[in-house]
């Protein structure tokens, strides 16, 4: 359990819907539509690892607790608790604005060894549903620039892990 992160589920809710607190009242607003994966319609495969539809299916627990590994898969982003005693590498800020920030220090804990397990009885939320079109005016330059860099930072990785088995 050392080289283990805690994997909070992400959702989005429609804007001017109450954030729910429970579970159980992120269930109500799924099952009307009002919620869904965060970045579900823009990047679907960007949360997809947490396997939304296992999430759902775990009976109901009294606690938080610990629910199943999740396989690590590109280009997952996930929203994550960890202690920092752990030897999690630092953030690469190299990345700014907006772009393969998550991702690249998701790629990194996956080939420095460290396993993801999503949480049940926890997970976070955006208020207001991410919509393309819906960014500011620069976002597709950042995109572009971190896209160049994450390449760069994957080779990094390479020489920075040389006994990892783990590729992103």
């Amino acid at each position: 359990w050392d080289r283990v992160v805690y994997v909070l589920p992400a959702f989005e809710v429609r804007e001017g819907t109450r954030v729910p607190g429970t579970k159980a009242e992120l269930k109500q607003l799924w099952d009307r539509g009002d919620a869904r994966p965060f970045y579900g319609a823009l990047c679907p495969r960007c949360q997809a690892p947490t396997s939304y539809e296992r999430w759902w299916a775990l009976p109901p627990a009294p606690h938080l607790r610990a629910a199943y590994e999740a396989p690590w898969r590109d280009p997952w982003e996930p929203f994550y608790v960890v202690s920092a005693h752990r030897g999690v590498p630092p953030f690469d800020e190299r990345f700014l604005q907006y772009g393969f920030n998550r991702i690249s220090q998701a790629c990194e804990l996956h080939v420095a060894g460290f396993r993801f397990v999503v949480l049940d009885g926890a997970f976070v939320v955006h208020h207001g549903f991410k919509e393309a079109g819906g960014f500011h005016g620069g976002r597709e330059a950042e995109l572009h620039r971190n896209r160049d860099l994450f390449r760069h930072f994957r080779a990094e990785l390479r020489r920075r892990y040389p006994r990892s088995s783990r590729r992103c």
